[in-house]
């Protein structure tokens, strides 16, 4: 198996550790939770459908009926998704590829999960019994789109959004009409990030702070990936030359850099902000639509 750029450039990175106290807080509350909860919706990242799984996640929800959403569709590979698609088909595990921004099959969400509850709610309808409110949790990494979620669900802005991994830091319910009630959760990561790439797949689709990693290496991993698979866009973009695309990643960026104007006073190079230009303009989908994961190695980035 090809190694990855991470492991071409850096064979000597060590483990990523960033599990805010507020996580393992969280964690503890979800548990918690839990046993008032008939549905939870597991949100990952359709860019990064395997690095977006929190393994904890097994443990704590163990049998409970879950639906796995991938979210961020309109920014990943389409030929991609539409294999991941067909991989979870053969899975028997509901799912459904969603954007939570432009409401990309958010229609099919409830009549999905209500389905689920058909026969538990049957048996409360035989004996007379109205049936209970349908509650569900939402839970997943940090910044994949939660909160979006349960906004658009909503109809309103019931929890707070941004780029920013953790800005959810407590647990609410919000209703849905009259038999829904949905839990917000923080995004959870697990304690240590012992595989460097799915690191670099969490910090680059912005589930790990920046300043974790360093838009330095983030950066320079984009790029070569995007060199390989999304070279005619990010010539064209930057206004690079085809002679630009052969250099190394971190010489590219000097390129860009160069594009931009991102000159420092008396000519050098400003790397930082650069770097930050790059990780921008990929983040809001102006470099085109990638994904990082894939369903086998042939597929491998």
């Amino acid at each position: 198996m090809r190694p990855s750029i991470l492991q071409e450039k850096n064979s000597n990175q060590q483990e990523i550790n960033w599990y805010p106290g507020h996580m393992l807080k969280a964690k503890k509350e979800v548990a918690v939770q839990l046993k008032r909860v008939d549905v939870v919706l597991e949100m990952r990242d359709a860019r990064i459908p395997i690095s977006s799984v929190n393994q904890d996640f097994e443990e704590l929800l163990g049998n409970k009926k879950r639906i796995l959403i991938f979210n961020k569709t309109s920014l990943a590979d389409k030929e991609v998704t539409r294999i991941w698609e067909e991989s979870y088909l053969t899975q028997g595990i509901p799912f459904l590829f969603v954007d939570a921004i432009k409401k990309s099959h958010l229609q099919e969400l409830l009549p999905l999960s209500r389905n689920m509850m058909q026969k538990k709610w049957s048996a409360f309808r035989r004996r007379g019994i109205r049936p209970p409110t349908l509650k569900m949790l939402v839970c997943g990494i940090p910044n994949v789109g939660k909160s979006s979620l349960i906004n658009r669900l909503s109809g309103r802005k019931a929890a707070v959004t941004g780029p920013t991994p953790g800005i959810t830091k407590h647990q609410d319910w919000i209703k849905l009409g009259n038999d829904v009630e949905l839990l917000d959760t923080p995004g959870l990561l697990w304690p240590k990030i012992k595989d460097q790439e799915t690191g670099l797949k969490l910090a680059i689709t912005g589930a790990i702070k920046d300043s974790v990693i360093g838009t330095s290496q983030l950066s320079i991993y984009l790029i070569g990936i995007l060199k390989r698979k999304l070279p005619d866009k990010l010539e064209k973009y930057y206004k690079l030359t085809p002679g630009d695309l052969d250099l190394f990643p971190e010489d590219i960026l000097q390129k860009i850099a160069e594009k931009r104007g991102c000159i420092k006073r008396g000519g050098t190079f400003d790397k930082t902000r650069a770097e930050s230009i790059v990780l921008r303009d990929f983040r809001q989908g102006k470099l085109g639509r990638l994904s990082f994961d894939y369903p086998n190695d042939s597929y491998e980035v």
